[in-house]
């Protein structure tokens, strides 16, 4: 659930009582971070996509960075993918904005931003919405109701392009089934359900490929 991001940013002084007789102070970017993530979710199925980037990841009120060491390509390289930190960048005429979308988590289930918060968005919904089945017996008709009541919601975030594909059966399932809930598993007072999430990954890295146009020429050469 943890990310870091480097560098700090300068924001504009507030207080110059406070903080000194200077136009900015330079502050960790973690209020500025979690903004643009609430931002970001704010939005119809916006928990499903990282903040970061030119559009997504602006840090409203960030005016500078700490430092320019990490606009050196080779320098952010060594940070971000080996290490996991995310870089927080500046352009031309752009705001500092994250560039980055990684947690802490290298390995295993949902390891990027979106996907973290796009887990854990649907998990505490379905947990919510489960509520009803509490204390009521254990049959089929139940386990149905659970299996319908969980599918709905993730077609309704599935139109959201919360997952990597809008065919229902590839993008998620939802198993409520008997071998899940073994006569031994309902004495045990438990009703099971397993959900699997598809989503999308990130297009982190933009490779472009440049070649030369002969179409032309060959379409003569063929003729």
């Amino acid at each position: 659930h943890g990310g870091i991001f480097w560098p700090r940013i300068k924001i504009a002084n507030p207080d110059k009582t406070e903080f000194g007789n200077t136009d900015l102070i330079t502050v960790p970017p973690s209020g500025h971070i979690m903004g643009a993530i609430a931002r970001q979710a704010s939005k119809p199925g916006g928990v499903y996509q990282a903040p970061a980037g030119v559009e997504l990841g602006l840090l409203t009120g960030a005016l500078a960075l700490e430092t320019d060491e990490v606009l050196d390509e080779l320098k952010r390289d060594l940070i971000y993918v080996p290490a996991l930190i995310n870089p927080i960048v500046s352009k031309s005429n752009v705001k500092p904005f994250i560039d980055g979308v990684f947690t802490l988590k290298t390995t295993g289930q949902f390891p990027t931003m979106g996907e973290r918060l796009g887990a854990i968005f649907i998990e505490q919904s379905i947990k919510e919405d489960m509520e009803f089945a509490r204390h009521k017996n254990n049959t089929p008709a139940l386990r149905a109701e659970v299996n319908r009541r969980i599918t709905e919601f993730l077609l309704g975030q599935m139109r959201l392009n919360a997952f990597a594909s809008t065919v229902p059966d590839d993008a998620f399932f939802v198993d409520t089934s008997d071998a899940l809930n073994l006569p031994s598993v309902q004495k045990a007072l438990q009703l099971k359900v397993r959900v699997g999430l598809a989503f999308a990954s990130p297009a982190e890295f933009i490779i472009l490929e440049f070649v030369q146009d002969t179409r032309a020429l060959d379409a003569e050469l063929a003729a």
